[in-house]
């Protein structure tokens, strides 16, 4: 995951792949998700603001020699066919979030080239501009491209975050090379129709209209906020914004284990009772003991809502939060604490169809219901379609500059390392306490992974 500032792309000559329809718009019933709700509506007040926002998510990866322009824009046109995120969306600037499809066939892709580049800097202002240009707008508010040069081209594609979510841009990584490979008569693929996101959002709104706050679903949520003094827990190191507003954020991207030591790491989880997952978790909640002296760890996690697995090939935003609850035991090693986090882990998953702004809006009794709080994701990539491609691809994940109150943390484990992503407030408090915390974070991980005694400080 690299904020957009840091990428350096080999300069070359940008294509862009130009969607066009002949047919008009037609409206549907089908409500926004919740966080798709909160997503648009946050990003519409800070473009009404005047606020610096960049609400989308981008990949990058490198296609081998100058690519075939024809067959590539066979592939962009076979795939925003296929997957209903590409041509359905919701107008954010309207009250009721009005959504609107079109017919998938009518869509039609033509490449189009825009110029030679020849510094990286340029590149990356110029693809940061139409990035931001092209996903703030409503209507199919994507941008798909390519800059075109030899040994390799690098392919790029950016979308509003409201239609698109990490397992979704794997999905677009595999289905766009093979898509490709077969224009260019290599390989054949055929895949079938895919479900559409709409219908998970029309499932979500009627489950989450049957809830209420006696619901024995929301019971994991009443103790979360209930614990300590309430509400979301702060961060173990002063941050230096007590007020909780949202500042200009910065990016940090951490390694954390090499491919041999996670899966070292794996086995030492599992000999003490969990997954990868709650060892992180514990190690996570040795260090909040170590600087904050609190046994208790609350954190929002991530978990996918793709329960099934016909979903696993639906393109769309589809995550939720999920409150993450459990007590260190009596002066804990890592070996003690993993059953702990083992258990709350798998009891907050349990509960991966409550929306959190559902959840938050019967409990909180009208309280203020935040856009998209601080938490904490683990993501085992090693599971996604060409993920044993991605370091020979040069794919990345790609985000733009953000706002943030306080900190996220994205965990991912690939075939050939695990690293952390850590999103912050730009304040001196939190550049010289995060890394700090996060550094005895590592070292907790790294001593399990070693097989050495995981003892704290």
């Amino acid at each position: 995951m690299t904020q957009i500032l840091d990428w350096q792309p080999e300069p070359g000559e940008v294509v862009e792949f130009q969607l066009s329809t002949d047919q008009a718009p037609v409206a549907h019933d089908v409500p926004a998700s919740y966080f798709q709700q909160a997503h648009l509506r946050l990003a519409a007040a800070h473009r009404a603001s005047g606020r610096q926002q960049s609400p989308w998510v981008a990949m990058a990866f490198d296609l081998e020699g100058r690519v075939d322009l024809d067959a590539l824009a066979d592939a962009w046109q076979g795939l925003v066919r296929r997957h209903e995120a590409f041509h359905t969306w919701y107008e954010p600037d309207t009250e009721a979030l009005t959504g609107f499809r079109i017919p998938p066939d009518s869509l039609t892709v033509r490449p189009v080239r825009i110029g030679d580049f020849t510094s990286t800097g340029e590149l990356r202002a110029h693809l940061h501009r139409r990035i931001d240009e092209q996903t703030a707008v409503s209507r199919l508010g994507m941008l798909a491209g390519v800059i075109r040069r030899d040994p390799a081209s690098t392919v790029y594609f950016a979308i509003d975050h409201a239609y698109s979510d990490g397992h979704s841009l794997a999905l677009l990584f595999h289905e766009i090379r093979a898509r490709y490979h077969a224009a260019r008569g290599r390989t054949s693929f055929g895949p079938a129709a895919a479900p559409g996101y709409l219908e998970c959002n029309r499932r979500e709104r009627e489950r989450s209209a049957s809830l209420t706050a006696a619901s024995p679903e929301l019971v994991a949520w009443s103790e979360f906020l209930a614990a300590e003094d309430g509400g979301f827990p702060d961060f173990p190191v002063d941050l230096g914004n007590d007020a909780h507003a949202l500042l200009p954020a910065v990016r940090l991207e951490y390694p954390v284990l090499t491919g041999v030591e996670a899966r070292a790491f794996r086995a030492y989880c599992a000999q003490h009772g969990g997954g990868f997952a709650a060892g992180a978790f514990a190690a996570l909640a040795l260090a909040q003991r170590e600087f904050t002296g609190n046994d208790v760890y609350r954190v929002l996690t991530a978990v996918s809502t793709r329960a099934y697995p016909r979903l696993l090939h639906v393109h769309g935003w589809l995550v939720n939060l999920v409150p993450l609850l459990f007590r260190l035991p009596a002066a804990p090693t890592l070996a003690d604490a993993i059953g702990s986090a083992q258990q709350g882990f798998q009891r907050a998953r349990a509960g991966y169809d409550v929306p959190l702004h559902r959840a938050l809006e019967l409990l909180l009794d009208g309280g203020e219901v935040p856009g998209i709080p601080p938490m904490a994701s683990y993501l085992d990539g090693r599971t996604a379609p060409g993920s044993r491609d991605y370091p020979s691809a040069n794919a990345t994940v790609l985000t733009g500059p953000d706002n943030a109150n306080g900190v996220s943390l994205w965990l991912n484990w690939f075939h050939d390392r695990a690293d952390l992503v850590v999103s912050m407030p730009d304040t001196p408090q939190a550049a010289a306490g995060v890394p700090k915390y996060l550094d005895r974070v590592r070292e907790i991980m790294l001593t399990a992974a070693s097989g050495r005694s995981a003892l704290p400080h």
